[in-house]
């Protein structure tokens, strides 16, 4: 209880199930994700001034280490104050003529969400679906494009959180330039940055939107994009245009009156300093470690979930399986809220599903700050939820499961 006998965040832990002492919090969703010791030091530090020479080199010092990450190394890495969401929008509007017309890719709750942005921004909008926990088909794909009029973009998710599908955006994108090769290929990389292979150039990509809240490993607040050449081109000509085929308006989020402004280490409005000091740590970080070598772990860790999950009865939701998540259907006659209030009464934080799949999805992940024992301890917590929920499970199972995979 704090001095003024209001709860304080030790009175927040859960107070362990059959009466036991509370257990530690843990975080293994999907974003936000558990951030490293290093950086939640970074965070900690005095506030700093933006209009400072020592800040401005901060600040290019990150958009270049975003530019390595996003392997895109010397390219402008965009530096937003907002969400994977702010920086797709930003990207959008810098790229796409007012009224353009842009095809979405729709397989889960987040390429609906880029439909839904560009209608609601006045793009003309139609629709590419595949059933949540499928994969996109490049034949139907190619079917689609050569019934379909001329496209001035195609917006593509690579890493579906909703679903845990992996979407093969390199395959797609090779597909739009063959059949539609004015259309610019937008991919929101919020949950695929640092988890999985994402190279910009060489698939072709014309925009990559990521987040701070997964794989980077900080807590919400940055948004990031990247814009290639013909995307910047494409946006500076629409800018000469006053009528329906000029660029959409913005203020804060007019990536064109940014760039030359972030060259200079600057921005146009008070940038999140605390953030871009910890982004500094955060990306030496991953960039010490090695991205091949992080996304391999990731990838490992995931299917030891996914085995735990097996031993219990659960199944792999994705047909392309993201090494960002663990989407899980759960067994006949078990809530998945049950399993996520379960296991939050046990310290654990895992994502539910989402929308029509929230009945019976869970999507653990550890896309965060940890190793492969982390695998472990929440395949044990699955166990001891599954038994809070009355399944019977053989002690060790889940356990067993995942330390195969993480041994083999």
């Amino acid at each position: 209880m704090s001095v003024d006998g209001r709860a304080g965040p030790a009175d927040a832990r859960p107070a362990g199930a059959g009466g036991r002492a509370p257990f530690r919090p843990r975080l293994y969703a999907p974003g936000p994700v558990a951030v490293p010791p290093a950086v939640l030091e970074a965070l900690a530090r005095p506030v700093v001034h933006h209009r400072t020479d020592a800040f401005r080199a901060t600040f290019q010092r990150v958009r270049a280490a975003l530019a390595e990450v996003l392997e895109v190394p010397g390219d402008d890495v965009m530096l937003l104050t907002g969400s994977g969401t702010t920086a797709f929008e930003a990207a959008l509007i810098a790229a796409v003529p007012r009224e353009g017309r842009v095809l979405a890719l729709r397989g889960g709750k987040f390429g609906d969400r880029w439909a839904t942005m560009a209608r609601t921004l006045g793009y003309r909008v139609s629709e590419h679906d595949v059933a949540w926990g499928r994969a996109f088909d490049v034949d139907g794909l190619r079917e689609r494009l050569a019934g379909g009029g001329p496209l001035d973009a195609v917006t593509l998710v690579h890493s579906e959180t909703s679903t845990g599908v992996l979407h093969d955006v390199a395959a797609l994108a090779e597909v739009v330039r063959d059949h539609a090769p004015d259309a610019l290929v937008l991919v929101d990389a919020v949950t695929s940055l640092a988890a999985a292979e994402l190279r910009p150039w060489a698939w072709g990509l014309d925009a990559v939107v990521a987040g701070s809240q997964k794989g980077v490993m900080l807590p919400p607040g940055l948004g990031f994009a990247w814009l290639s050449e013909r995307a910047w081109a494409r946006g500076r000509a629409q800018a000469r245009d006053g009528g329906a085929g000029g660029r959409a308006a913005a203020y804060t989020l007019d990536l064109h009156r940014e760039r030359p402004r972030q060259r200079q280490g600057d921005s146009g409005t008070t940038p999140a300093t605390s953030l871009v000091v910890a982004a500094e740590v955060a990306l030496d970080l991953l960039l010490a470690e090695g991205l091949a070598r992080r996304r391999a772990a990731l990838d490992r860790r995931n299917r030891a979930l996914l085995a735990a999950g097996a031993a219990l009865g659960a199944e792999a939701f994705a047909e392309r399986v993201s090494p960002a998540v663990a989407a899980m259907t759960t067994p006949e006659g078990l809530a998945a809220p049950a399993v996520v209030r379960a296991l939050a009464d046990r310290g654990v934080r895992i994502a539910g599903g989402q929308d029509h799949l929230a009945a019976r999805l869970i999507r653990p992940s550890l896309l965060g700050h940890g190793d492969d024992y982390d695998a472990v301890v929440l395949a044990a917590a699955l166990e001891d939820a599954w038994r809070d929920l009355g399944r019977a499970v053989a002690p060790g199972a889940a356990v067993a499961a995942a330390m195969a995979v993480l041994g083999s």
